[in-house]
């Protein structure tokens, strides 16, 4: 297994003219998006489960947790890493008794990968797109 990159030219479009900092940054070149049919499939070859129970329980397990961010818990998938929410409000606070509950939104689902994940992730061979 190997990891297709390119280098791209990046601009700096944060800091002041003449503290601009440019250069060439490694992108990851996707050569496709696995679907939880996929998924399933690769799961499933060599196995006892078919590839649509396969499908039905990957699907099962995102509802739960989904469910779970939903009654705001963090999840952890031991050795893979957990998921989590955070929130914003949809205007600026300046006091915070003045926030309700309805102004309130999930801003997005963030995922901190486990170390050992980190770890095998290290291993992770990268080849230059010849595109």
């Amino acid at each position: 297994m190997s990891i297709k990159y390119k280098m791209i030219h990046r601009g700096d479009y944060l800091n002041p003219e003449g503290q601009k900092k440019t250069g060439f940054y490694p992108h990851i070149v996707r050569s496709n998006t696995t679907n939880i049919e996929q998924l399933a499939a690769n799961m499933s070859r060599g196995q006892r489960l078919k590839g649509i129970e396969m499908k039905g329980t990957i699907e099962f397990m995102l509802a739960c947790i989904e469910d779970e961010l939903l009654n705001g818990n963090h999840v952890c998938l031991d050795g893979f890493g957990t998921f989590a929410i955070t929130a914003e409000c949809n205007k600026q606070v300046n006091d915070p008794s003045e926030v309700r509950a309805e102004s309130i939104l999930v801003k997005r689902v963030t995922f901190t990968p486990s170390k050992q994940l980190k770890g095998r992730l290290k291993n992770a061979v990268f080849v230059r797109d010849k595109g």
